[in-house]
């Protein structure tokens, strides 16, 4: 094998020249210190093609002279397809350079990457937002603009090419992507839960808020309306008269909303996504839901939520069709002292490339804790 090296442990001064403060908040990654990019320059050793997150393993030499294997994590499966990306694009023996961010415990060998230049000479971004803007790209996949929902049915997808920081605006704001601002209320995104009014149990929470504890490191699905936060698509299938149907990609959730009721039944039996029924308000879906289980985290990223937890939802298509109005407002006495309301927008995509099987897998998930 050739003598491997590491190229720089500095931060890289073209991708920190062509790449936004913007980029980044678009993908936070609580657990990495992304205002480090190191440089390396190795041999694959491994390359995982799963989700929700994708690994590689790098074989460098150190100063000393030793092969040393560092953990890179990518994305996940949807994202990186996104990007150009397949299963075949890595290969082990192949020699890269990674331009990658440091996890903050210098104990761990664990890297988040945010582009490769490939033996061709070829740059593969991991997501959307990690790369130079002044190195090749490969070409994006083109969105219908001129596509319209008469009737709420579509693919919607959050507003900005990678979306927002997690569901992070006021009521009748929008989750475009091309607001930088942190937002002043949010269930979280990669990041914890900010600006929520909670209570002293919902604030103890966060006081000891640890990303390690996030349950979707174990492949437990989020519960809505977190739900509609983050990168992937959302779906809504309206094709019967008595059930309104909702697909999340991401971690394959699928919600049904009963119409034609006008409350839950009695004794109905609590559930990670609770009961839903539905009805129009002219042509707005307007959805309640109760009956929630306990969830860890079912408020948003850090605070939990109880059997209290009350849902309602509104869906109002916007520009003709064009985009989704998502209006929620959240309670739960025992985590907020008051209702939380807001307002993402999504825009319709009808080419958009769904994963039918999202398949979470409990080892990739967590594989970078215990690195």
């Amino acid at each position: 094998m050739r003598s491997l090296r590491p190229l720089s442990v500095a931060v890289a001064v073209a991708f920190a020249a062509g790449l936004s403060a913007s980029a980044w908040a678009h993908h936070s990654r609580g657990n990495f210190n992304l205002e480090e990019v190191l440089e390396f320059h190795g041999v694959i050793t491994e390359y995982t093609w799963r989700n929700p997150h994708t690994f590689a393993t790098l074989a460098i030499e150190t100063e000393s002279g030793e092969t040393e294997e560092l953990l890179l994590e990518l994305n996940s499966v949807a994202v990186m397809t996104r990007e150009g990306w397949n299963r075949d694009t890595l290969n082990v023996g192949d020699e890269v350079t990674v331009f990658a961010n440091p996890d903050f415990n210098p104990n761990k060998n664990l890297y988040y990457s945010n582009y490769f230049v490939l033996p061709d000479g070829s740059l593969m971004a991991s997501a959307p937002g990690s790369a130079p803007d002044v190195l090749p790209r490969p070409p994006q996949r083109e969105v219908d603009q001129t596509a319209r929902s008469a009737d709420l049915n579509g693919i919607w997808r959050s507003q900005g090419r990678f979306g927002p920081g997690g569901m992070g605006t006021g009521m009748g704001g929008g989750m475009g992507g091309g607001n930088t601002n942190p937002p002043s209320v949010s269930l979280g995104g990669q990041g914890p839960a900010v600006g929520l009014p909670l209570t002293a149990l919902g604030q103890a929470e966060m006081d000891a808020y640890d990303v390690a504890e996030n349950p979707g490191f174990r492949c437990e699905t989020k519960t809505p309306p977190w739900l509609f936060s983050g990168v992937g698509a959302h779906q809504l299938v309206l094709d019967s008269d008595s059930e309104v149907i909702i697909r999340h990609e991401i971690m394959d959730v699928e919600r049904t909303i009963h119409l034609n009721m006008t409350d839950h039944p009695a004794g109905t039996e609590p559930t990670h996504l609770g009961h839903s029924i539905g009805w129009f308000e002219g042509k707005t879906l307007v959805v309640d839901t109760a009956y929630f289980a306990p969830a860890q985290w079912g408020i948003g990223n850090g605070v939990s939520s109880s059997e209290q937890k009350h849902l309602t939802e509104r869906f109002t298509l916007l520009d003709d069709g064009r985009r989704l109005q998502y209006e929620y407002t959240l309670e739960d006495p025992v985590y907020l002292t008051e209702p939380v309301s807001l307002s993402p927008t999504f825009s319709l995509d009808p080419g958009y490339p769904w994963q039918d099987e999202y398949g979470c897998d409990p080892e990739a998930s967590s594989r970078h804790l215990i690195q």
